[in-house]
């Protein structure tokens, strides 16, 4: 029991919630419970696919640190780069019917796999000379009585070798948000904002403000009010008391995993996408559409049938489609492969508008972030640095 209760803690279970039903719990706790249930039976080999998904900043550390310590044989599946590196001791890719192991974690299997590859790319610029050298003997000397032997031997030396294939990289996926209107250095401000649920008082006298151009994630501990915080910025809330204020031309966009109200489900994929779509042609929204991994007919589904997760999907790429001049993001990597991870990094990096986030993918963070806000017992406090910065600060 003590165990449970350690994990469940962990897991970011508050006090009290041991005792209550399953029932209670939203989807994602009660996939934090399973996971919770199989932490503590410690089996001998544990599988877990895509574990952080459903698990805030503070939980996925919190586990990074556990599986670190368990004994037992892992097998894990995840699109969280940093997790991988600090959990894994190999690396085993499944690409094209083949399955290749690499003995390290996510970092060393990155640099292993690209030595590989140049590896095998000289081996075939190198076997590619020599048979065209072959075949220029054979062509050569092909009549000349003389070399009939020779030339027989190159032949069937040239039938029996093995080529060196190349595999093809997957394609690049890359696109460009159209950059919204300037908006007023002050882009978006609450003022001595105050928030309660019932009893529970999540803020009560709250100064916040976003700059135009500022990349700020949200980070602290389970049921801080970073969500909170997100909805109180884009409006979703309303303030018991206090205020929020919008700069000049300043337009906000919020996006959360629930945020499937704005699909209309009797529309395709392409025809949701392309209601939203500024100026872009099709093709450019079907590039941006296969960043989600809609692919080919995909694009054809209506919406209704849609999985949860696809339709987190859409709506993301549906608001980036027609960004507003500030972009609130709530968990924007949950249901994204590493591809398109990287295409939406490089777009929010060269977003001119401002953006404020929460996200447990610490490689997401990394590559995005300029600026930490730690949430924690109704009070925000700033860090004006990118996350190494924030945890040297708080390592200090």
């Amino acid at each position: 029991e003590v165990r449970a209760r350690r994990i469940l803690a962990g897991l970011g279970f508050r006090p009290g919630d041991e005792e209550r039903t399953l029932r209670s719990f939203s989807g994602g706790y009660v996939m934090r419970a399973e996971l919770a249930r199989l932490l503590i039976d410690l089996p001998d080999v544990l599988l877990l696919d895509e574990p952080t998904n459903h698990l805030d900043l503070e939980s996925v550390l919190w586990l990074q640190d556990f599986l670190g310590s368990y004994r037992g044989t892992l097998v894990l599946i995840s699109h969280d780069r940093a997790f991988l590196s600090a959990t894994t001791t190999s690396i085993v890719e499944v690409e094209g019917g083949q399955v290749t192991r690499y003995s390290g974690n996510y970092e060393s299997y990155v640099r292993e796999r690209a030595e590989r590859r140049a590896q095998v790319e000289a081996a075939a610029k190198n076997q590619e000379r020599r048979i065209k050298e072959t075949e220029r003997f054979i062509e050569r000397f092909r009549s000349k009585a003389t070399k009939a032997r020779q030339v027989q031997s190159r032949i069937k030396a040239l039938e029996k070798e093995e080529r060196i294939t190349v595999a093809k990289e997957g394609p690049k996926v890359r696109f460009r948000f159209p950059q919204p209107e300037r908006t007023s250095e002050l882009a978006l401000e609450l003022s001595s904002v105050a928030k309660a649920y019932g009893d529970v008082k999540v803020y009560s006298s709250l100064d916040f403000q976003l700059r135009r151009g500022e990349k700020t994630v949200l980070v602290g501990p389970n049921g801080a009010g970073k969500s909170t915080l997100l909805k109180l910025l884009a409006g979703a809330l309303v303030p018991d008391t206090g205020e929020r204020k919008l700069g000049l031309r300043v337009s906000a966009g919020y996006y959360t995993q629930h945020r499937q109200d704005m699909l209309d489900l009797e529309r395709t994929v392409l025809e949701n996408a392309m209601a939203c779509a500024r100026e872009q042609g099709e093709t450019f929204v079907r590039t941006m559409l296969g960043a989600f991994l809609f692919h080919g007919d995909d694009v054809k589904k209506k919406a209704a049938v849609l999985s949860g997760g696809e339709k987190s999907r859409l709506a993301l790429a549906m608001m980036l489609l027609d960004p507003p001049t500030v972009l609130l993001m709530d968990e924007p990597t949950n249901h994204l492969d590493m591809a398109s991870v990287d295409a939406l990094i490089g777009a929010l990096n060269e977003f001119d508008g401002a953006l404020c986030f929460v996200s447990h993918d610490v490689y997401f963070i990394r590559h995005v972030a300029r600026k930490v806000v730690r949430v924690e017992a109704g009070a925000v406090a700033e860090y004006p640095g990118d996350w190494e910065y924030y945890c040297w600060k708080r390592g200090a």
